[in-house]
């Protein structure tokens, strides 16, 4: 199983692919899978500025 630093490794590199082009976006939300096939979804937030911050991850049955 992969450890939630790595899922949010690779979710913040896969971030700048899925950030909203309205600014007013508040919350952020995407899926991706790692192989052989572990799916995760995981959860982003905004507060006052542009910066997207981690806010958590499930996993996804596949």
């Amino acid at each position: 199983m992969i450890k939630e630093e790595q899922i949010k490794m690779i979710a913040e590199t896969l971030l700048p692919g899925f950030i909203p082009k309205d600014r007013d976006e508040k919350e952020l939300t995407f899926h991706f899978t790692v192989p052989p096939g572990q799916s995760f979804k995981v959860f982003f937030e905004r507060k006052n500025s542009s910066e997207w911050n981690w806010k958590g991850y499930e996993p996804e049955e596949n």
